[in-house]
């Protein structure tokens, strides 16, 4: 009924709406053409920029095309102007060759003019020395070279010598050659074929001349060696060792094979450096006084004797280089050490351990160093330097508490490789040595690390020990248990006599420790607050970092109820005179903290001081009997109160301190060995790396 009635108006409406659509649709019609008309009318717009765009592109095309060609034409023009260079550098270095060589020649001739100057005065020269030579010279079974290197010996012009001849289980006829010589400067001893090694021995222990020389049994002395080797000691009263200059009679030959290869001069300036690398000083052109302790043979090596010789007589003098010929070195003649099978290994071996024969070169390299908090790094350092080593430092960066020290201190690491020219180099802490490794690799020296509690990383320790110039890792016993290969090493106190004597009372309460926010200072100070009844002092040193830490602790050491004394960055003198008047040192630690480095628990044991310290395994290992642990204030109060009591077990337990530090920290042994630890793996790592 309701769709009857309403169908008229909804047909009007439908018509209504019919019509709006149209009109819009017109009106969409016309938008529409005007919009395509702007566009066409733009995009006309756009084609003719494009057009004009497109031909200032070609003409910049063409430009550069132009451009190209000229510098294609420039190119070729330095490239054949490179390769006139190339040829004229190439010709350059040939040239530079040249007069290398021809320097070379001209130094050569210089020193044989030097020679034949000096022979040719001495052997005219009146008033030469009259000196007492020995000639020492072992041999086995060549005769016929001995006979005649004993006529060059007995030829000799200057005639105040004796030869001792020591005669190592020969089975020729070499007793009865010796037996038919009838001069009485000629001495023998007969030995049972002990060995080169120990038959020179032998001979130096039989010889009574001022003066020593060798010979081997296949060589010729030249006549006026020895009257050269009595005026040069004579001329020169200081010196204690000197050289001179050998003809080699064919350089090239080999298990008595000849090369025919010329004869050749050799006498070169000296130059410990390149001693170490190969020995140019051959044993039959030395001289030295007959009283050097180092003029003993190597019984262990079994070639290399004379080397090894040379380089621990000039470990720590520098030998005259004497202008005189001393012999006619031979190499035919058949069993010389030389011609060994295992001659190059032995070679090798000789080389690595040649700092052996002097003082060992160390660079500690640091990340701070000197810092008033981490002390121990120069004590280790000292250690080193009281058993011979030479010792430089350093650092990363400048530390904010510094202190004097003896030694230098280099600002850059290659500053310090350059003039120090370390044999190696030891890290402390293992972050430094992981945020460096592409240093020491650049730098290429083999490298020790010192490790330590409070940055000890299994995962990274093994990936510096398997770095290519690591030779060893050093580290607290209880640390070293968990690293295969390390060396168990605990802290070395050498400064130690620096404490001075303590009074007759002791009468303070100290803590002396790095601030770092690792010690549980509120802890410290609620205890140092219930002690007022006792002298109160904290003692705290700035550290890279954390440089307000101080200040901070300083207040709220000011605000306590009982506030106690701070003081910061004391110099070294002034902790040791508070350590020789301490009752108590407290040393306290945040619970999981790793412990570290605590030399004032070492210095104040060392002292004589009773310590309260953590509960923990690492601090009875370190302290043993004297440990008083803690685990609260309230324990740390009742150790203090009972020791400050005082009475014959508490000075029964400074002495135990005292003799367990000395023992423990304080032994010069400890010393040695840390130092022929270094020294040991410095060899074998030379030896693996086949380093020169």
């Amino acid at each position: 009924m309701f769709a009857r009635l309403k169908r008229p108006r909804t047909k009007a409406r439908v018509a209504e709406l019919e019509l709006r659509v149209a009109q819009l649709a017109a009106a969409l019609a016309q938008i529409q053409q005007i919009t395509i008309k702007s566009q066409n009318e733009s995009l006309v717009g756009l084609t003719e920029a494009l057009s004009g765009h497109g031909t200032r592109l070609l003409a910049q095309e063409q430009g550069l095309g132009e451009v190209k060609h000229a510098y294609a034409a420039q190119l070729s023009a330095h490239s054949a102007q490179l390769s006139v260079h190339s040829a004229q550098l190439l010709e350059m270095d040939g040239r530079l060759t040249a007069t290398d060589e021809a320097i070379a020649a001209i130094r050569t001739a210089t020193r044989i003019s030097q020679i034949w100057t000096t022979m040719r005065w001495l052997a005219e020269a009146p008033g030469t020395s009259d000196i007492l030579i020995s000639v020492v010279m072992p041999t086995r079974n060549r005769r016929p070279y001995l006979a005649r290197a004993i006529a060059s010996i007995l030829a000799q012009t200057h005639a105040n010598f004796e030869l001792v001849i020591i005669d190592d289980g020969s089975t020729d006829d070499t007793p009865a050659l010796l037996d038919a010589i009838e001069d009485k400067r000629l001495r023998r001893l007969r030995t049972n074929g002990l060995g080169a090694a120990t038959a020179r021995n032998l001979g130096l222990d039989a010889a009574t001349g001022a003066i020593i020389t060798h010979f081997d049994d296949d060589n010729l002395m030249d006549p006026n060696w020895l009257r050269s080797v009595a005026w040069g000691f004579s001329r020169w009263p200081e010196t204690e060792l000197l050289y001179g200059a050998r003809i080699i009679e064919d350089p090239a030959a080999h298990d008595g094979i000849a090369s025919g290869a010329m004869p050749m001069f050799e006498w070169q300036p000296f130059n410990r450096a390149a001693l170490e690398k190969f020995n140019y000083i051959d044993m039959n052109v030395i001289a030295h006084r007959a009283d050097l302790p180092e003029a003993r043979f190597d019984l262990t090596l079994p070639s290399c004797i004379d080397w090894d010789l040379i380089l621990r007589l000039t470990a720590n003098r520098v030998p005259l280089e004497l202008p005189a010929i001393a012999c006619l070195y031979s190499n035919y003649a058949p069993n010389r050490l030389s011609d060994r099978p295992n001659r190059e290994r032995e070679i090798q071996f000789v080389r690595a351990r040649a700092h052996t024969t002097r003082p060992m070169r160390v660079l500690a390299y640091n990340a701070l160093f000197p810092l008033l908090c981490e002390t121990y790094i120069e004590e280790e350092m000292l250690a080193l330097e009281a058993t011979g080593a030479q010792i430089a430092f350093v650092a990363a960066e400048q530390s904010v508490s510094p202190y004097p020290v003896r030694q230098k201190v280099f600002l850059t690491l290659d500053e310090a490789v350059a003039a120090h020219d370390p044999d190696l180099l030891v890290l402390h802490w293992t972050t430094h040595a992981m945020g460096v490794l592409d240093n020491l690799t650049r730098i290429g020296r083999p490298f020790a690390l010192r490790v330590h509690s409070f940055d000890f990383s299994i995962e990274n320790i093994a990936q510096i020990a398997n770095h290519p110039f690591c030779m060893g890792i050093w580290a607290y016993p209880h640390q070293a248990e968990q690293l295969t290969g390390a060396h168990a090493f605990t802290p070395i106190f050498t400064t130690h006599a620096a404490i001075p004597e303590p009074p007759a009372a002791r009468t303070l309460i100290a803590s002396i420790s790095a601030c770092l926010p690792k010690k549980d200072w509120p802890l410290l100070l609620d205890a140092m607050d219930q002690l007022a009844e006792f002298e109160r002092l904290i003692v705290v040193a700035r550290t890279n970092g954390f440089e307000d830490l101080p200040d901070q602790i300083s207040r709220q050491a000011a605000e306590l109820p009982n506030p106690c004394a701070v003081k910061v960055n004391l110099p070294r003198e002034d902790v040791f005179e508070l350590l020789s008047r301490t009752s108590v040192l407290l040393y306290t630690l945040v619970p999981g903290t790793p412990l570290g480095m605590p030399m004032s628990v070492i210095e104040a044991m060392r002292a004589g001081a009773c310590v309260v310290v953590p509960d923990l395994p690492e601090m009875r290992r370190l302290c043993g009997e004297g440990f008083r642990p803690y685990h609260n204030a309230a324990d740390i109060v009742a150790h203090v109160r009972e020791i400050m009591a005082g009475g014959e077990p508490i000075e029964s337990e400074r002495k135990t301190n005292r003799e367990w530090a000395m023992q423990q920290f304080c032994d010069p042994a400890r010393a040695r060995m840390f130092h022929d630890e270094l020294s040991a793996a410095l060899v074998a790592w030379r030896i693996s790396h086949h380093d020169a």
